[in-house]
């Protein structure tokens, strides 16, 4: 250190290993560096695309193959040969408990024979029984899920006996309590 505060670098030896580095010239060419990158690139995206491809094709055909497998569940008509439908008229009554409250009914009967279809005398007795049958049905019997099915077979078997078995369901379309 000299006297007005300045380092003295003449008198400083340190070693430098300059020879160690030397600044070199790349021996490959930048032009075929790029090259080589592009076609490494196009040849990933080739193999990507067919791998692809080929990975949508298996999946296609295990799909094929379920659908194949599983069974399509075989419908069951419920009636088969020429059905018919003949709409009986609205039926409003009160039932037998709780004396106040109303029941409006409006079925229809399914039969087979086509003699039932101009038989306006049967469709009436229907109407009737079931007239009669709701009279003495209480509110109780009929609520929910199970009371209208209960409801639903009962007044079908009404239909059925009055009808000598030619009658093959009676359909409740709406049914109405107030």
């Amino acid at each position: 250190m000299i006297g007005n505060r300045r380092i003295d670098v003449d008198r400083v030896h340190v070693r430098i290993p300059q020879h160690l580095l030397e600044a070199g010239v790349p021996h490959l060419d930048a032009e075929f560096v790029s090259a080589r990158v592009e076609l490494l690139t196009v040849a990933a995206a080739g193999l990507g695309g067919g791998l692809g491809i080929e990975l949508a094709k298996q999946v296609e055909d295990a799909v094929r193959q379920k659908d194949s497998a599983e069974e399509k569940p075989v419908v069951e008509l419920r009636y088969s040969g020429p059905t018919h439908l003949k709409p009986l008229a609205p039926i409003l009554t009160n039932l037998a408990e709780p004396p106040d409250v109303w029941i409006r009914v409006e079925s229809s009967i399914v039969f087979d024979d086509e003699a039932i279809a101009a038989d306006d005398v049967l469709a009436g007795e229907i109407a009737d029984d079931i007239l009669r049958y709701l009279r003495t049905v209480s509110l109780s019997q009929i609520e929910g899920p199970s009371g209208m099915q209960h409801l639903r077979e009962d007044l079908t078997e009404r239909a059925r006996i009055r009808s000598q078995g030619r009658v093959k369901e009676l359909v409740v379309q709406t049914l109405v309590v107030q």
